[in-house]
């Protein structure tokens, strides 16, 4: 047999924050096909991340031991509760400078050329992809700037 073990490179973990439960089944069976994230987390609006992200720095700050941070957020706009803008907005301003590793990726059903231009704005805001997700996305993802290290073969 030898040491010859296949290692597949991926994203330890994506978190997908997303209202439409049809919607994350997709998310879910295209990034697994991909070989993209070993783990998948999702949530149905804005503010389940922020009190998600809340409490991981709460247990962190008590000293337990904390599970990984994403590494990357697919990001819906039009949700209940809090949308994805005002999730942005609150992680710009809680969280983000404590994870500079976490990345967003836009994940709209938005054609509304100002929701593009808007998410450009934000240095963290690395692509702007329009639903559904398909498998052609997962592999120019693989070799965007910001995420191709998780995939290099070292």
């Amino acid at each position: 047999m030898g040491n010859s073990i296949l290692h597949f490179t991926m994203i330890n973990k994506l978190l997908i924050i997303d209202d439409d439960p049809v919607t994350i089944k997709i998310c879910e069976l295209v990034i697994n096909n991909s070989n993209f994230a070993k783990e998948i987390v999702t949530h149905s609006n804005g503010k389940e991340s922020i009190d998600y992200f809340s409490s991981y720095f709460e247990r962190k700050k008590k000293g337990e031991q904390v599970e990984a941070a994403p590494d990357l957020i697919f990001l819906d706009l039009n949700m209940p509760v809090m949308d994805g803008w005002e999730f942005l907005e609150n992680y710009l301003r809680k969280y983000s400078d404590r994870l500079p590793q976490t990345k967003i990726a836009i994940l709209s059903s938005s054609i509304n050329p100002e929701d593009f231009i808007r998410a450009q704005q934000y240095d963290i805001v690395i692509d702007f992809i329009h639903k559904p997700l398909v498998a052609s996305l997962m592999e120019e993802l693989k070799e965007h700037e910001q995420l191709k290290k998780y995939f290099s073969n070292n």
